[in-house]
C-alpha cells in the first residue's frame, strides 16, 4: 500500500520530465546556461542518478560512453534517446521500490553507495526529491528558452 503511493508519485515526478524533456527544440536541447549547460545535461544527470538510487552501480553514471559532464554538444544524446532512457529509468524505479516492499521502509538498506545505512523511507524519499528538484531545474530551462513550463502533476 504505502509502495503503491510511492511509486504514483515518482511516476507523476517522471511525466513532469518527460513533458518538459520533450519541448525543447533540438537547438534548445543542447544548448543553455549553468548550472547543466542545457536541458540535455539535466535530464541525463536526473535520469542516470534515477538509475543509480536502484541498482547503486556507479557505472550508470558513464553509460554514455563516458561522463555527461564530459561529452561534446553534438554526442549528447537525442530527446528520443532520453525518452526511450526515462521509460528504462522509470522502469526500474517501479521495481525497485517493488523489491523494497511496505515492510521495507522501515529497515535499515545501504544507501548511495557511499556505506551510511538509513531506513528504505529515507533511501526513497531522497530519490524522489533529486528528482524533482533536477526536474525543477529543466523546467527553469523552459521558462529560459521562453517555453511554458511542464504542467504540475
Amino acid at each position: 500500500m504505502l509502495t503503491e503511493a510511492m511509486k504514483r508519485q515518482f511516476n507523476s515526478a517522471f511525466d513532469v520530465l518527460e513533458a518538459a524533456a520533450g519541448s525543447f527544440t533540438p537547438d534548445q536541447w543542447r544548448d543553455g546556461s549553468a548550472p547543466f549547460n542545457g536541458p540535455c545535461r539535466a535530464v541525463v544527470h536526473v535520469l542516470q542518478c534515477a538509475e543509480f538510487y536502484t541498482c547503486e552501480d556507479k557505472g550508470v553514471f558513464t553509460n554514455l560512453g563516458r561522463k555527461v559532464w564530459e561529452l561534446p554538444d553534438e554526442e549528447l544524446p537525442s530527446q528520443e534517446q532520453m525518452s526511450h532512457y526515462l521509460a528504462e529509468a522509470r522502469e526500474k524505479t517501479s521495481l525497485w521500490i517493488d523489491s523494497i516492499g511496505d515492510e521495507g521502509l522501515g529497515k535499515d538498506v545501504a544507501s548511495r553507495g557511499d556505506g551510511d545505512e538509513s531506513i528504505g523511507l529515507d533511501r526513497l524519499a531522497y530519490a524522489l526529491r533529486h528528482l524533482q528538484h533536477h526536474t525543477g531545474e529543466v523546467c527553469a530551462y523552459q521558462k529560459q528558452c521562453g517555453l511554458e513550463p511542464a504542467p504540475w502533476k
